[in-house]
């Protein structure tokens, strides 16, 4: 007699690993070569063809070492109809490469020297789920990933200065100024810690109370990141037919968040003030706007600081990919000596959905990125013979 678990679990297994490599990413070919960067000098009041030394080197540079313990369970349920995979990791790399902070006080050097600077942990998880079933002519499977990271800088070789990166916290956390929004009189302005500020302006908070506005009033997020998200998920569905075959991609991503500052939104223009955009045109503040989100045109440098006015939402749903596809029935391409032919239509990146007021939310900040995210549209023919 079997029991209700010999019909619902089928198989399993337990996977266990750990493993120490050397790994030099991050280190260009010829980094620890030296090179020489032509340079002209004034010797008895006439230019002097010369060259120098174009970076530095750190004869001491080694390679980055990784440890990682891997433990993993796999399961099989319902005769194979439902299968999970769950990972658990713990990576620890140490004497990360990054250029010293130390040489970039140094003259004659155009480049600083890498150096094995810090110890860096990531701990996270991974589920990995499927569903497979069929009635009648009809299969289908649902697949969904999810994964997890969480790091922490465990040790730095140099000095470091407050900001997003900093020893015993997540590696690039969120660390921004916070502000009250945009002054909207003159009596706001006087009211608020000295900042230089007229209407229009950005008011940042004075969040440790000292009566100035430094970078000590800068407040950590360490649930978000600035570079990339926490959180990372997956969904594919596949479908067939008759002959008739669709599958679908979506992705998602969180616990990420950034500034939304570049070149073509900044309010620190010319004298002439103008704006760049229709955008900005209509969402800039003045007396005659004062609804605006953005600040007034031409006003404190301040204004473009990144402080929370800025900072968006970097989670995202978008619909990677859908294809459809037919493949024609073996009686009418074997007439035509062909084993298998199957067209298909495919389109990428159909819609996004986020409250990212930029381009693209999974792409990293930059000030002067402009390009969003393209769609495209294809038909293709697979043969067989």
């Amino acid at each position: 007699m079997r029991s209700l678990t010999d019909d619902w679990l089928t198989s399993g297994k337990l996977r266990v690993s750990y493993g120490e490599l050397g790994n030099n990413s991050g280190i260009g070919r010829y980094q620890q070569q030296e090179l020489l960067y032509q340079n002209n000098y004034i010797v008895g009041g006439s230019i002097a063809n010369g060259f120098i030394y174009s970076k530095m080197l750190n004869k001491d540079l080694s390679w980055e070492s990784t440890a990682v313990l891997n433990l993993g369970l796999d399961l099989v349920y319902l005769n194979g109809k439902l299968s999970t995979e769950f990972d658990y990791y713990d990576r620890l790399t140490t004497g990360m490469l990054q250029r010293s902070q130390v040489s970039l006080h140094l003259t004659g050097a155009y480049e600083a020297a890498y150096a094995n600077l810090g110890n860096l942990r990531n701990r996270g998880a991974e589920a990995n789920i499927t569903w497979k079933d069929k009635v009648k002519d009809f299969r289908y499977s649902v697949n969904f990933n999810v994964s997890y990271n969480r790091s922490r800088l465990e040790k730095w070789a140099e000095f470091l200065d407050k900001g997003s990166i900093y020893v015993n916290m997540p590696y690039q956390y969120l660390y921004s100024y916070q502000d009250k929004g945009l002054a909207q009189t003159w009596q706001e302005t006087y009211a608020a810690t000295p900042q230089s500020l007229a209407p229009g302006d950005v008011v940042r908070k004075d969040v440790n109370g000292d009566g100035l506005i430094d970078g000590n009033d800068r407040v950590a997020s360490t649930n978000n990141l600035t570079d990339m998200p926490t959180t990372n998920y997956g969904l594919n569905l596949q479908m067939f037919w008759k002959g008739f075959d669709l599958s679908m991609l979506f992705q998602a991503a969180t616990g990420r968040k950034d500034f939304w500052i570049n070149v073509y939104n900044t309010s620190n223009l010319p004298k002439q003030r103008y704006a760049s955009s229709y955008e900005q045109l209509n969402d800039t503040w003045s007396w005659e706007n004062r609804d605006a989100s953005r600040p007034r045109l031409g006003g404190a440098a301040t204004n473009m600081s990144e402080t929370t006015l800025w900072l968006d939402d970097m989670s995202y749903l978008r619909m990677k990919n859908i294809m459809l596809g037919y493949t024609l029935p073996k009686k009418w391409t074997q007439r035509l000596s062909i084993s298998s032919l199957r067209v298909y239509g495919s389109t990428e990146n159909i819609f996004t959905l986020t409250n990212y007021r930029g381009l693209d939310p999974e792409k990293i900040g930059s000030t002067v990125d402009v390009y969003p995210l393209t769609k495209s549209f294809s038909v293709g023919v697979n043969v067989s013979f």
